[in-house]
């Protein structure tokens, strides 16, 4: 085989998970738990599949779909997983049919499916539709385009009085333990450049930073998330033990505190010189002037952000 074909015969696991009928954290689970395959890495640390570990994936699928457990079959090899299937009469291989209103749908369609779900409280069907995001769509398009519309969408019908807080908790609460579980495996094995990730004190919405976190760790950066409401005493204490190359804080509520801006000061004085502060979030254009004055860098959205980090990661590599 040569080279072109190598570089054509390895999927990124969003294709891995397209044509093997399993979603990507499943797949993911399937790795570190049971070591049913074991894909290569890209040069930003993304998990790459071969032909063969795909047509692996989909044995493992069909095989439990069949009734046997996970823990049991993912040591076997492909011919006894083949096997496996035979022996019930059912055929090794089968394409994958997706549901009609799945099937491969817009950011702005698995927004509606999530507003929904919600409407239902159906935490089943929420994150399968957040799992189905991530598998058609890359990091920051998902972030930018399903999840913050969707908080935003939901925040809007709450004060509307067409959604209860109820509803409102549900979403937080789901997108919490969703991007948690999606930045924990991301993190498992990077050797990138360490970005620090929280909120300036008396910032408590971190839902903003989880995606921050969960964009860079995709990127292939090693991400020290640090959660919500940290003084800037500590940010850059962590700073320096970790030795972040970059550090970025989300802004999200309330947009006028008169306590941050003396708060970003004193971080910008106790970070190294040259350490890069990215800012972004719902409030931050509350803080612009201190932001501007310590020379944050405020992208536009998480997009650009993913960008940027790339630009900076290749200026110091």
């Amino acid at each position: 085989m040569n080279q072109s074909d190598q570089v054509l015969s390895q999927h990124p696991i969003q294709v891995a998970a397209r044509r093997s009928g399993l979603s990507t954290h499943v797949i993911r689970a399937w790795e570190k738990r049971y070591q049913a395959v074991a894909p290569k890495r890209s040069g930003t640390a993304r998990r790459l599949y071969s032909d063969e570990e795909v047509n692996r994936l989909s044995l493992l699928r069909r095989v439990t779909e069949a009734g046997w457990r996970i823990s049991d079959v993912a040591g076997l090899e492909d011919d006894k997983l083949s096997q496996l299937l035979k022996d019930e009469g059912i055929p090794t291989s089968r394409p994958v049919v997706q549901p009609p209103e799945l099937e491969a749908p817009t950011p702005e369609a698995l927004v509606k499916l999530a507003m929904d779900a919600t409407a239902r409280l159906d935490g089943v069907q929420f994150v399968q539709i957040m799992e189905r995001a991530t598998a058609l769509h890359s990091t920051p398009v998902v972030m930018e385009e399903v999840i913050k519309p969707l908080m935003v969408a939901i925040g809007d019908r709450w004060r509307m009085g067409r959604m209860r807080a109820c509803h409102e908790h549900f979403v937080s609460a789901h997108l919490r333990s969703f991007l948690g579980d999606v930045l924990s495996q991301a993190m498992t094995v990077s050797d990138g450049p360490v970005l620090l990730v929280t909120t300036p004190s008396h910032q408590t919405h971190e839902i903003g930073a989880m995606m921050v976190a969960v964009t860079a760790a995709r990127a292939g950066w090693r991400v020290m998330f640090l959660g919500p409401s940290l003084p800037a005493d500590e940010i850059a204490f962590a700073a320096d033990v970790t030795r972040a190359r970059a550090v970025a804080l989300s802004i999200s509520y309330p947009a006028d505190d008169p306590r941050l801006p003396a708060q970003l000061l004193r971080l910008r004085s106790q970070l190294a010189p040259g350490t890069p502060v990215f800012a972004g979030g719902a409030a931050v254009d509350g803080y612009r002037r201190s932001l501007d004055q310590i020379g944050a860098i405020i992208p536009k959205d998480l997009i650009s952000f993913d960008r940027d980090l790339e630009s900076l990661r290749r200026a110091r590599d």
